[in-house]
């Protein structure tokens, strides 16, 4: 993969001052700046991408796709996400590599590569397909809807100011609203960097202090553990029982006939009922006439079953293992009365039926048989799973699980920043005037920065002792800054609010735009006492967490390809410095009406999901590019070591494989 130095390939046709870059125009030559000296008295000088990106990261998924799969299948999958966070460290140092080397962002590289500009423009378009989606500010809309409802929205009429529409589409024009203003703060502020920067600061530090206070002192050992170890159960998937009924919440399912016939929801508790149906994994409308009898027969039977054994502070695991079926019914512990130390569900009675439909019933575990005993337990103590090893589980069944590999995928890709939002951690770099970038300036705000100006054209070192030695704690830097700003802030707002949803939201079916509220509807439900105030202060949480984000989906689109057409476009280039703002602001505009349309077409979560899933091709490509970029245009001595090109495959390998895990499961 490695190529001569660019540097050494035609020096004689580069005019002084100047040093050849691959397929664009050669950079400028300067001085390596010295890099910053650790100082705790000087934290504030020293962060960086890694804070911002952080706040980026805890978005969609720590606070939607983290607690719905965690809602659904526990702490066992919560590994793909330290695989996926670490791929991305892995990235994000080397982005930021190349960023220090010339000043220029990753993206601009990509285009330096041969065969040039031509060729990788409709590659990086295609692939740009993931960010597009304006999920944040549909996705954001709804815990505000929620708190001026007082509810889950709904298709229930509702009047506001003279004017009546459905909850639904109450919820719609509120996410066109927050989609516009989402655009003002990058007017303001002298660079948009700074801007962004002091909002995601703010955001990481209240929420994670928020969840921090709750995890503390509202969630059992069990579930901390549960999250804890989670992040190390490499290989392990849950294998969910075929019913679980717990409290109002259940998910149910019939299988004959060829076909399987499945009711999850909520028995609402002084609020609407919430009941999907769906047949072969498919949802279907309640009102559909075009069922046949049988299937309508079973959802009507399972209708029934629901309505009678889903009771407050009951639960009914009904599991299927091979030829033998295995019931479990018993109590939930109130969550205000038991000690954290204390199991939520308790086991009264067990019945094992065999294939021939004998069964026997059990009133004591200790009287069933061994395996059967294990069993139970692992049943009532995983609250409706089991854990099995995914690869023995493909050997024994020939397919992979059956669970919602969209909503896992998406999760997976999104653990962190996740697709082409990662480059930026190179665009910030840049701005924050880290290594050459200290030489080549900003993008600057439409107001107060009028004396901000960015290059055309990056700026290299000649490569000495000198340059050697800044170059070194220069990359100490970025690896403070990400392997551990931006790690362990990615961790941790992952960890805290899948504790809570563990706590509160376990069973709950999450669907729809109900995924960005249902932790405050589950904590409001754990505290009645005080549940005005705790419903409607999550609610403002979740908002604080999903709305700035909706700032940065049409930020980083406009930052990319501006920065690409900026030094790639013979008419860009024609152009002063500080008149960048004309690009930026143009691509933000186009961005802006696309938005608006997607907004009125798509389903939030439906679009979040599909915009997650793509994000991995993305940066699976993306991570393969950054690797022949710095192993061909930097300097032998500035280039990644053994142990990051590595770990630039893996994260280029894992991405891709966790797509094709999606393909597979929808196609095959």
């Amino acid at each position: 993969m490695t190529e001569p130095d660019h540097q050494q390939l035609s020096e004689s046709t580069v005019e002084p001052g100047k040093q050849t870059g691959g397929a664009l125009q050669p950079w400028d030559v300067g001085d390596l700046p010295s890099p910053p000296v650790m100082n705790w008295k000087k934290l504030p000088t020293l962060i960086g991408p890694g804070i911002l990106m952080a706040g980026v990261a805890i978005g969609a998924g720590e606070w939607l796709f983290g607690p719905a799969v965690s809602a659904q299948y526990g702490g066992t999958l919560l590994w793909l996400a330290t695989l996926s966070i670490l791929g991305q460290v892995f990235f994000n140092i080397e982005v930021m590599r190349y960023a220090l080397y010339c000043g220029e962002p990753i993206v601009v590289g990509y285009f330096r590569t041969t065969p040039g500009p031509r060729f990788w423009l409709p590659i990086y378009l295609v692939l740009e397909i993931c960010n597009i989606w304006p999920f944040m500010a549909a996705n954001a809309a709804v815990p505000f809807a929620a708190a001026v409802f007082g509810h889950l929205p709904t298709d229930l009429d509702y009047t506001l100011l003279g004017i009546t529409m459905t909850e639904s589409e109450w919820v719609k024009v509120l996410g066109y609203v927050i989609f516009l203003v989402a655009f003002l703060p990058l007017i303001f502020g002298g660079t948009i960097y700074r801007v962004i920067e002091k909002m995601m600061t703010f955001k990481v530090v209240v929420v994670l202090l928020v969840v921090a206070v709750i995890a503390v002192f509202q969630v059992s050992w069990d579930n901390m553990i549960e999250v804890i170890t989670g992040f190390g159960r490499f290989g392990q998937v849950p294998d969910r029982a075929e019913s679980v009924i717990a409290g109002r919440h259940f998910s149910v399912t019939l299988t004959g006939d060829g076909r399987t016939v499945m009711l999850r929801g909520t028995i609402g508790n002084n609020t609407p009922d919430f009941i999907e149906q769906l047949v072969d994994g498919s949802k279907v409308d309640p009102k559909e006439t075009t069922l046949d009898e049988r299937t309508r027969t079973a959802l009507e039977a399972l209708e029934a079953l629901v309505r009678r054994e889903a009771r407050q502070g009951r639960f009914l695991v009904d599991d299927l293992n091979g030829d033998r079926r295995l019931l479990v019914r018993g109590i939930i512990r109130d969550p205000l009365k038991k000690s954290r130390s204390e199991s939520s569900w308790v086991a009264e009675s067990y019945r094992l039926v065999a294939d021939d439909g004998s069964s026997q019933t059990f009133v004591s575990g200790d009287k069933m048989p061994g395996d059967v005993r294990e069993w139970a337990d692992e049943l009532v103590a995983l609250q409706g799973m089991r854990r099995v090893g995914l690869v023995a589980y493909i050997g024994q069944h020939g397919r992979l699980p059956d669970l919602n590999w969209a909503i896992i995928v998406a999760f997976a890709a999104i653990a962190g920043a996740g697709g082409l939002s990662n480059t930026l951690a190179s665009n910030y770099a840049r701005d924050k005037g880290w290594g050459m970038g200290h030489h080549v300036g900003a993008i600057p705000s439409a107001i107060g920065g009028h004396e901000v100006e960015l290059s055309h054209v990056g700026m290299v070192f000649e490569v000495d002792d000198t340059s050697r030695r800044h170059w070194k704690g220069w990359v100490r830097h970025i690896v403070r800054d990400q392997a551990g700003v931006w790690l362990g802030c990615c961790l941790l707002g992952m960890a805290l609010p899948c504790m809570m949803s563990l706590e509160f939201i376990r069973n709950v079916p999450v669907e729809g735009n109900r995924a960005a509220a249902m932790t405050a509807v589950g904590l409001s439900d754990h505290l009645p006492d005080y549940r005005g105030l705790v419903w409607t202060f999550m609610l403002m949480v979740s908002f604080l967490v999903l709305a700035p984000n909706a700032v940065f989906t049409g930020e980083q689109i406009s930052r990319r390809w501006t920065d690409v057409i900026w030094t790639i476009s013979p008419r860009a280039r024609r152009l002063e410095g500080g008149q960048v703002r004309l690009i930026y602001y143009g691509i933000l505009s186009l961005y802006g009406v696309w938005g608006l349309f997607a907004l009125a077409f798509f389903d939030p979560l439906q679009i979040a999901i599909i915009g997650a899933v793509l994000q991995n091709v993305a940066l699976g490509c993306a991570a393969m590019h950054t690797l022949y970029v710095n192993r061909t245009l930097l300097p032998r001595e500035m280039r990644p070591n053994r142990l990051m090109q590595v770990g630039l495959v893996f994260c280029s390998v894992f991405f891709i494989t966790i797509s094709v895990v999606v393909l597979m499961t929808r196609v095959f």
